[in-house]
């Protein structure tokens, strides 16, 4: 449980945004249905194209955060699009939702946005054999999971802020101590996923590429 939080960088998140997406009514109505889509038990395949479709025009226009209020031209916001869709793919079938996230990605090539890595990493956690599947040997894509491992795993298999958005953005003032090493890291993976360890033979090459960049990575810590 996470205890007396506080954002220290943002506030609920507050970003300025351009004077037409302040004005945008409709976009706020579009991304509060995706909203009310995620929160649903079950999501469908009507759901999910709707979803995409609402999702890929918001990103288009630059509507990218739900925007809560405006004060002295400050947009408060709560709620990242890349989160609330990944969200939705996460609930859906695992074919389904990792060709959409898939899709998303494709859509977003280029963006710095590091919550984009955090949640293809939560996908590839929930479905890592139709992600492996799908995405082979992409280098790209094996190192966004990798990015999004190093980050969602800081504090073990279990990460305390899984559920919180703009964690990239956030320091908590009762942050854990970071667990994941160089020593633990293949553990920790596999625990993490642990269907991918009977599976290792089988996806040998891009399970080794993923645990061997992390382990790179967390040398230059």
């Amino acid at each position: 449980m996470i205890k007396n939080k506080t954002l220290i960088i943002i506030l609920i998140c507050f970003f300025a945004v351009n004077t037409f997406a302040q004005q945008c009514d409709s976009c706020k109505r579009d991304f509060k249905l995706l909203l009310i889509i995620k929160d649903k038990s079950e999501i469908n395949s009507t759901d999910l194209e709707m979803s995409w479709k609402i999702t890929k025009n918001l990103y288009n226009i630059n509507y990218t955060d739900y925007i809560d209020s405006v004060s002295n031209g400050i947009s408060y916001v709560s709620h990242s699009l890349t989160r609330v869709f990944s969200d939705i793919c996460l609930k859906t079938d695992s074919v389904s939702g990792v060709d959409y996230y898939l899709k998303y990605l494709t859509l977003t090539y280029g963006s710095s946005e590091e919550e984009l890595s955090f949640s293809f990493e939560r996908i590839f956690v929930k479905y890592p054999e139709t992600v492996l599947k799908k995405i082979e040997n992409d280098k790209e894509r094996l190192e966004e999971i990798v990015w999004g491992f190093l980050n969602n795993r800081t504090y073990g298999a279990v990460n305390p802020y899984e559920k919180e958005d703009y964690s990239a953005m956030t320091i908590y003032e009762d942050s854990q101590k970071p667990i994941l090493n160089k020593e633990n890291c293949r553990e920790i993976f596999f625990e993490t996923n642990p269907i991918l360890k009977t599976k290792y033979n089988q996806y040998k090459y891009q399970i080794d590429f993923i645990i061997n960049t992390a382990i790179e990575n967390l040398k230059d810590k």
